[in-house]
């Protein structure tokens, strides 16, 4: 499974991303409220995986002190950040390493 993509889910297929969210995800689906994208993991045309990147929350105590900052950067640099809404890997695909190279995957996957 070396070639697996990422790619942005095209608007035709945003009925399949939400029922597969809805049926499978703990969570349900996720609307696009905000800046949000939603990506599919794709192998030999073979959904594998669902996964929705949304703006960081403006507030988080322990993302802050983690990070180190203080009220002065938060605001000039929230948008650094992102946040993983939902990922989920398709029931049939539950392979070893697959969430990894997914997740991988993201920092080379443009944004739209």
């Amino acid at each position: 499974m070396h070639d697996i993509t990422l790619r942005s889910v095209a608007p035709d297929e945003d009925a399949r991303f939400k029922a597969l969210l809805e049926a499978h995800h703990y969570l349900g689906t996720a609307a696009k409220i905000g800046h949000a994208l939603w990506y599919v993991a794709i192998w030999r045309d073979q959904w594998l995986a669902l996964l929705v990147l949304s703006a960081a929350a403006w507030k988080c105590a322990a993302r802050d002190q983690w990070i180190g900052w203080d009220r002065r950067y938060q605001f000039d640099r929230l948008h650094l950040i992102a946040n993983n809404a939902r990922f989920l890997i398709l029931p049939q695909w539950h392979v070893p390493n697959l969430a990894s190279k997914v997740l991988s995957l993201c920092q080379h996957s443009p944004v739209y």
